[in-house]
């Protein structure tokens, strides 16, 4: 095996929806899924904040989170910002933006390196010009008040050709992608061209498998998208972690989980990453 690869699971994925959300943080079952987890044999987490009364930025909740973690020894291999997905990080203040910044930053002291996601997609994705300006604005100030100690991804259903022409280095020293193979292949985009042009970039990639023209989740299959980023891998030499985003029902989501963790596992074994 040439390469180590840090397998993690979006947090939410072994819970019960909330509410109609699949993929929101687990207020009451967060303790469990981390048990959960260590049975399955996951040791990494993507931890979810769906708003900012997450319990991460609570010192006394954070003090219970890491004893849970480290009991189960699960590590946090990233910090997703869910909440961007419906409040665009370009429409945040500054006020909002720096408390913000130092809650993560106090979390850096107690958690190290790991990756922090900003989700710049679907109803947050930037539109126009004056979006595009203040998204600059906001990611160079989050850029140079983050800890260093951080990675920084953004992850956007923008072109590939467009994203280069953000992240380039006239433009951002530090911030990374965060890509999506399932998004890739439902917003029509080929993924040989993010290896080609942004392999530089790519600090995570979260897995899932869906088709062209916008179609839903399904289990983890043999597809392009999935055989090219695994065979692949070695060629992202700032990759943190792969994160398992798969389907997900309301009734065997256990189950599920753990197939396509199986799956996963089975195919970095074959191609001998």
């Amino acid at each position: 095996m040439k390469k180590t690869v840090k397998i993690s699971f979006v947090q939410g994925r072994l819970s019960n929806q909330i509410g109609s959300n699949f993929q929101y943080f687990p207020i009451d079952n967060w303790q469990n899924e981390l048990k959960d987890a260590n049975k399955i044999g996951l040791s990494n987490i993507e931890w979810i904040v769906s708003d900012l009364s997450n319990p991460i930025f609570n010192n006394e909740f954070l003090k219970l989170i890491i004893l849970y973690l480290k009991k189960l020894k699960i590590k946090i291999s990233s910090i997703s910002l869910d909440f961007l997905m419906t409040r665009p990080f370009y429409n945040l203040g500054k006020k909002d933006l720096d408390w913000l910044i130092k809650k993560l930053n106090l979390i850096s002291k107690r958690f190290g390196k790991l990756r922090i996601n900003l989700p710049i997609e679907e109803e947050s994705r930037v539109f126009n010009y004056q979006q595009l300006s203040k998204l600059k604005k906001n990611l160079k100030y989050f850029e140079k008040k983050i800890s260093k100690i951080f990675l920084i991804s953004i992850e956007t259903d923008i072109s590939p050709n467009n994203i280069l022409k953000l992240l380039s280095k006239k433009n951002f020293k530090r911030i990374g992608l965060n890509i999506d193979i399932g998004n890739i292949e439902a917003n029509g985009y080929d993924i040989e061209s993010y290896f080609s042009e942004l392999k530089d970039f790519i600090f995570g990639i979260h897995i899932k498998n869906r088709n062209s023209l916008f179609s839903r989740s399904k289990m983890l299959t043999n597809k392009k998208n999935l055989n090219y980023t695994i065979l692949h891998l070695n060629s992202l030499k700032k990759l943190n972690d792969i994160t398992l985003q798969t389907f997900r029902d309301n009734k065997n989501f256990k189950n599920q989980l753990n197939k396509n963790f199986k799956f996963i596992q089975s195919k970095l074994v074959d191609e001998r990453i």
